[in-house]
């Protein structure tokens, strides 16, 4: 069981990492966005961790590769920790030079992990570099990247991995609520394929009822987006994370790439505008028009 005790993570965003970990089903990009610099750092690091433990229950802190993970000299994870200024583990060469290291075998674990902290400090090049790895990178390769917003990367990079929002904490939920947000998150895609903005109007006002529910439907709704990118581009290979599949697998058959990457902009940007206490109001209204324009309509 992961331990998020030291971590502001917000209650959803905690939930569907530790599904992810327990069912080994970890994206091979994961991007951490939002909140704290230390907690994203923390929370990248517990990944890491996870990836490589060798115990039953991920990460155990007890295996040999967790207990050299926590000392920090782990030989398959590697740490590219960029601070402003400071910028050149992130650099064109420097990535290039990750990109050849990844086709290496891991020494001693199943799998190599790379960490990249602080990925908005990149170049356009640099990233673009780290975009052909992404592409089609060894199965045993795990990337970690965080930054303060994934708005701040190349789209073709956030259509290759799962963004995660570290967010605001919110309370645990029961059963009904999550049933609940489950399937609001499952009519707002269905919605997205209407042939007119009024159903996306009417589902959308649920949030002025309760406005505490706009966040994990967003959070949930980043993932069906990128399991619906997944579909589109007919890797096989990446796991589904969502728990509407069918509603991503329409998605992917209804609207081109560039229009899944745009409702994936509109939910990072919606979320971002909650944790920064948007006007409620303004805030439902601006991600209904958003995401009917990104459809077309």
């Amino acid at each position: 069981m992961m331990d998020f005790s030291e971590l502001s993570i917000n209650a959803a965003t905690a939930q569907i990492i530790q599904s992810a970990v327990e069912a080994d089903r970890l994206p091979h990009a994961v991007i951490l966005e939002g909140g704290s610099e230390g907690d994203r750092l923390t929370l990248a690091r517990l990944l890491a961790q996870a990836l490589l433990c060798s115990g039953e229950d991920r990460p155990c802190s007890a295996c040999s590769h967790c207990r050299k993970v926590l000392r920090g000299f782990h030989p398959d994870l590697t740490e590219c920790l960029a601070q402003p200024g400071e910028t050149d583990c992130l650099k064109v060469d420097a990535i290039r030079q990750i990109r050849a290291d990844a086709f290496v075998f891991p020494n001693e674990a199943d799998r190599r992990v790379f960490l990249l902290h602080n990925m908005q400090l990149s170049n356009e090049a640099a990233q673009n570099a780290l975009l052909k790895i992404l592409e089609e990178p060894p199965e045993y390769v795990r990337f970690l990247l965080t930054c303060p917003s994934a708005t701040a990367l190349l789209p073709t990079i956030l259509s290759r991995a799962c963004v995660y929002n570290l967010g605001q904490q919110v309370e645990t939920r029961s059963d009904e609520a999550n049933e609940a947000i489950t399937e609001l998150t499952r009519q707002i895609a269905s919605a997205l394929g209407a042939p007119n903005e009024y159903e996306l109007m009417k589902i959308t006002a649920a949030f002025e009822k309760d406005f505490a529910l706009l966040l994990p439907v967003l959070t949930q709704l980043q993932l069906l987006l990128r399991d619906a990118l997944t579909l589109k581009s007919g890797n096989r290979e990446l796991p589904l994370l969502s728990s509407a599949s069918n509603e991503a697998a329409a998605l992917a058959r209804r609207f081109t790439t560039p229009q899944l990457l745009s409702f994936t902009n509109v939910t990072q940007e919606m979320t971002a505008a909650v944790n920064g206490n948007a006007n409620r109001n303004l805030l439902i209204t601006r991600l209904c028009s958003r995401l009917s324009a990104a459809a077309g309509k």
